[in-house]
């Protein structure tokens, strides 16, 4: 079984991280492995993490701890992961100048998917998945919509359309996210085998979540619409899916694990 693998570095984007993969590992029971970056103290690691465990209710996940004096990005991305879970710091964008060398590094080369974990998100256990369909691209919304199987849990769609005042463009831009919103829709009801809440909403994605996202949500997208999402005032962390990423089909038989890091 793929572990939980949390990056920290003592900041607070990375302690956030740490919070929520604890979190996520005592609810999936899935193990979690703590990967300390060269600048990072391990007596910091440890007072962190045995607070973090303080608040887990019932039981709490193994714990290993590995030490690392290389790149904590390219460890990441060499890593047996099923996701990979990264805390955004405040003054950061998602892919601007600022985004910080593990950021920067991981997020446009992970051929899995990338959670971005805000400052302003509540790290508590995923209650519903929002499902995201915007790219207009079959194979990226295709990855988006399979990835909900891998939480047993409620599933939202949220297909969104924009278009210019020109009344004939903004009859075709609708029609063909109908067209879009009914495939993703009937995909993702056939494979979980339970109902989907289902919503059409006009307006642009960065727009359109705020309004849309409620505590407990975990929103999933295509990771080309990563420049466009406000990660830093959503309450909700986003899963950015890759086109090529793996689908899992069986959830207590494939369900493997998430990995996790911190950015400062």
């Amino acid at each position: 079984m793929r572990a939980t693998t949390v990056g920290f570095s003592g900041s607070g984007a990375s302690r956030r991280a740490l919070r929520w993969a604890v979190q996520d590992s005592a609810a999936t029971g899935w193990p979690l492995h703590v990967v300390v970056g060269p600048g990072a103290g391990h007596r910091d690691l440890d007072a962190v993490l045995a607070e973090e465990l303080l608040r887990v209710p019932g039981r709490e996940p193994p714990v290993d701890v590995t030490l690392t004096t290389g790149s904590v990005a390219h460890a990441l991305l060499a890593a047996d992961s099923a996701q990979l879970v990264l805390g955004c710091g405040r003054d950061t964008a998602p892919l601007g100048p600022g985004a910080g060398p593990v950021l920067g590094v991981v997020v446009p080369r992970s051929t899995v998917p990338v959670v971005l974990v805000g400052p302003q998100a509540v790290l508590t256990p995923p209650r519903r998945v929002v499902v995201v369909s915007s790219s207009g691209d079959p194979g990226s919304d295709g990855s988006v919509a399979d990835r909900a199987l891998d939480r047993d849990l409620p599933v939202r769609l949220l297909t969104t359309w924009s278009a210019g005042s020109d009344p004939a463009e903004r009859r075709h831009a609708h029609l063909v996210a109908t067209g879009r919103h009914h495939e993703t829709r009937a995909r993702v009801s056939a494979a979980t085998h339970r109902p989907v809440q289902a919503e059409v909403v006009e307006g642009r994605l960065e727009d359109v979540l705020p309004r849309r996202l409620s505590v407990g949500d975990l929103l999933l997208v295509a990771a080309g619409t990563v420049g466009t999402l406000p990660v830093r005032t959503l309450r909700s962390p986003v899963v950015l899916v890759p086109a090529a990423a793996p689908v899992t089909i069986d959830l207590r038989e494939t369900a493997r694990g998430r990995t996790a890091v911190g950015v400062s």
